[in-house]
C-alpha cells in the first residue's frame, strides 16, 4: 500500500507526523501511523486514538502496554508485540510485564492477580467480545477495579484489537519496515 514519507509530507499530514516524531523522541513516525497516511483524516483519527489509550488515564502505562502487547500476541501479530514490548522498556516497566507474553496461561504470569484479571477480559474482547458480560465486570471489580479503570481496559483492548487486525492486512511485518534512507530512518519505527 502507498504511504507518505516523512520527507515527502505536506500539510495535515506533515503536522500530525512531527507531532509524532516530537512524542515519541526518537526522531521518527513510527511506521504503524504511515499505513494511513494517504489520508490525514484517517491518520488524525489513529493519532487521537493512540494518545487517548496512553496521554492520560486511570490505569498504569506499563498495564495499558501489557495490553496492547497481549492483544497483539492473542492475534499473532508479531510487529505489534515487538512495538509495545520496546515502548515497556523505553517507559521503564518491571521486566515482569514483557515476560508475560512469554507465558500462555495467564495463571502463571508475574503480575498481580487483578491485572490477570484485566488480561482475561482483553482475551475475551479479543476472541469472543460478543460473551463480554456482567460475571466479567464483576470479577475485576472485586479484583479492585472501580469503573473507569475498567473502560480503559476495554478501550485499549478494542483500540489494539483494530491496530493489528490493520497491521496485519497491510503487511507490516517488522520494526523499521517503512523507514526512510539515512538519519532519520535508523532509529526502530515502533508504534503498533
Amino acid at each position: 500500500m502507498p504511504v507518505v514519507s516523512e520527507t515527502a509530507a505536506t500539510g495535515a499530514t506533515a503536522a500530525l507526523y512531527g507531532e509524532m516524531r516530537a512524542h515519541f523522541g526518537f526522531g521518527l513516525v513510527p511506521d504503524v501511523f504511515k499505513l494511513v497516511s494517504t489520508r490525514p483524516s484517517y491518520l488524525k483519527v489513529f493519532w487521537d486514538g493512540y494518545r487517548s489509550v496512553f496521554d492520560e488515564g486511570f490505569l498504569d502505562r506499563g498495564v495499558k502496554e501489557l495490553i496492547a502487547a497481549f492483544v497483539a500476541r492473542e492475534v499473532s501479530c508479531g510487529y505489534c508485540v515487538e512495538a509495545h514490548v520496546l515502548f515497556l522498556d523505553m517507559i521503564g516497566a518491571d521486566p515482569r510485564l514483557a515476560a508475560c507474553l512469554e507465558i500462555s496461561d495467564i495463571d502463571d504470569m508475574p503480575v498481580p492477580a487483578a491485572t490477570r484479571e484485566l488480561l482475561r477480559l482483553a482475551r475475551r474482547i479479543t476472541h469472543e467480545a460478543y460473551r463480554t458480560g456482567q460475571a466479567d465486570f464483576d470479577r475485576l471489580k472485586e479484583s479492585g477495579w472501580d469503573d473507569e479503570q475498567i473502560l480503559e481496559a476495554i478501550w485499549t483492548a478494542c483500540q489494539f484489537n483494530w491496530v493489528t487486525r490493520m497491521v496485519d492486512a497491510a503487511g507490516l511485518v517488522a520494526l523499521g519496515q517503512l523507514a526512510e534512507p539515512g538519519p532519520a530512518g535508523s532509529a526502530p519505527g515502533a508504534g503498533g
